[in-house]
C-alpha cells in the first residue's frame, strides 16, 4: 500500500479536526489556538512523511524534527488552559515550555547520529508524563469545562496521551531498526498496519491502567474526608443564593471557572467547599438544582418532558433520566404522570434542594 494516500488522508483529517476545534466558541481562546496549532503541525509532519517515503525528498528530514518537537508541548499547554481559571496556561508553564523548546531546537543541530530522533523522543516522553499526571487529576480540575463535558475531556486527554505514546514507540522502533540497517522493516513501520497494532497495544497496556489508577487516586484524595470550614458554609450559602436568584444552573455550558468568577472566588475553592459539605462533585451539585427545577416544571406546567429537560439545563435524555431517577427514585415521565405525591424521595440532596 502506498504511504502517500495514507499520509495525505491523515493530514486532511487533522486539518478538519483543527478547524472544528478552533471554531468551538465554548473553549477558551488559548485552548482553541493551541489544539489547532498541534493538529495543524500533525498535518504538516504527515505530509512530510509521505513526501519523503514516496518521493525520496530527504531535504525535508532536516525540517521535520523542528516541527515535530512542537506538537506534544502544544497539546499539553492546550489542556493546561482548560485547567486554568484564566483560560490561559500560567506564565511559569509557558516559560518552562519555551526554555525546553529552545534547548530542544538547538540540540537538533548536534552532529550526532540519530540526535534528532532522540530529541523528539525525549520531548514527547516528557509531555506524555505530564499528560498522564493530568489524567490522574479529578475532573473538577478542568475548571474551563462544563460538568457535562468532563467525560469527553478525559477521553480527549487519553487520546492525546495515546497519540504521543504512539509517536514515542514508533520513533524508538525506527531508531532501533535504522541502527540495524533493516530498511524493509522501516518501510513497514510507515504503513497503516504498524500504526494500528501500536495503537491497540498502547491502549490495552498503557491507557487502561492509567484510568484505573486515576480513579483510585481520586478516591483516596476525596476532599469530602476533610472537615468543612466556616468559609465553606459561607461560600455554599452564596452559591445557593446565586442559584435561587439567577438560576444560572439552566445554562448547560456552566463551568466551574465561570461559577467562580460570578462568586469572585477561586474555582477550586467552590469545588472543595461542595465536596467537604455535601460529599459530592460540582457536577452532581449543579444537577441537583436542575432536577429540582425540572421537578417543579413537571408538576406545574404542561410542557413536554424534552422541553423541560432543556429548560432545566440538561443536554441529553440519558443524563436527565439518570440524575432525575437518582434524586427522586422515579423517571421524569412517571413524576409528571403521578406527581411527587407522598412517595419517599430517596436522595437527601433532593430534599436539601427543595428547602
Amino acid at each position: 500500500m502506498s504511504t502517500v494516500p495514507t499520509s495525505w488522508l491523515i493530514s486532511i483529517l487533522a486539518v478538519f479536526i483543527a478547524a472544528a476545534v478552533v471554531s468551538r466558541p465554548l473553549l477558551p481562546v488559548a485552548a482553541r489556538v493551541l489544539f489547532g496549532l498541534a493538529l495543524s503541525l500533525v498535518a504538516v509532519v504527515t505530509v512530510f512523511v509521505g513526501l519523503r517515503s514516496e518521493y525520496g525528498i530527504e531535504a525535508l528530514s532536516r525540517i521535520q524534527p523542528h516541527i515535530a518537537i512542537l506538537i506534544a508541548p502544544a497539546l499539553w499547554l492546550g489542556f493546561q488552559s482548560l485547567a486554568s481559571t484564566t483560560g490561559f496556561p500560567s506564565r511559569q508553564r509557558l516559560l518552562l515550555v519555551a526554555i525546553g523548546l529552545v534547548v530542544g531546537q538547538l540540540a537538533l543541530f548536534l552532529p550526532m547520529a540519530w540526535s534528532a530522533d532522540l530529541v523528539v523522543i525525549g520531548t514527547n516522553a516528557i509531555c506524555a508524563i505530564l499528560l498522564a499526571r493530568m489524567l490522574l487529576q479529578p475532573s473538577e480540575a478542568f475548571v474551563q469545562v462544563a460538568p457535562g463535558k468532563f467525560r469527553m475531556t478525559r477521553i480527549a486527554l487519553l487520546f492525546a496521551l495515546l497519540f504521543i505514546g504512539l509517536i514515542v514507540a514508533a520513533d524508538l522502533i525506527f531508531v532501533a531498526v535504522l541502527s540495524a540497517g533493516n530498511t524493509g522493516v522501516i518501510q513497514l513501520l510507515t504503513g497503516v498496519s504498524g500504526v494500528i497494532v501500536t495503537v491497540v497495544l498502547l491502549s490495552a497496556l498503557f491507557g487502561v491502567p492509567l484510568v484505573l489508577r486515576g480513579q483510585t487516586r481520586r478516591a483516596s484524595r476525596d476532599p469530602a474526608a476533610e472537615a468543612p470550614l466556616e468559609e465553606d458554609h459561607d461560600l455554599l450559602r452564596r452559591i445557593d443564593q446565586l442559584m435561587a436568584d439567577q438560576q444560572i444552573f439552566t445554562d448547560p455550558d456552566l463551568t466551574l471557572a465561570r461559577l467562580g468568577r460570578r462568586l469572585h472566588c477561586p474555582a477550586r475553592s467552590v469545588s472543595k467547599a461542595v465536596n467537604r459539605i455535601h460529599g459530592e462533585n460540582i457536577s452532581r451539585y449543579i444537577n441537583g438544582f436542575r432536577v429540582r427545577h425540572a421537578a417543579m416544571l413537571l408538576t406545574t406546567s404542561d410542557l413536554p418532558v424534552t422541553d423541560i429537560m432543556l429548560e432545566a439545563g440538561f443536554q441529553s435524555k440519558s443524563s436527565f433520566n439518570t440524575e432525575f431517577r437518582r434524586l427522586t427514585g422515579q423517571t421524569p415521565s412517571d413524576y409528571k404522570r403521578h406527581g411527587s405525591g407522598d412517595k419517599h424521595v430517596r436522595n437527601r440532596d433532593f430534599k436539601r434542594s427543595e428547602t
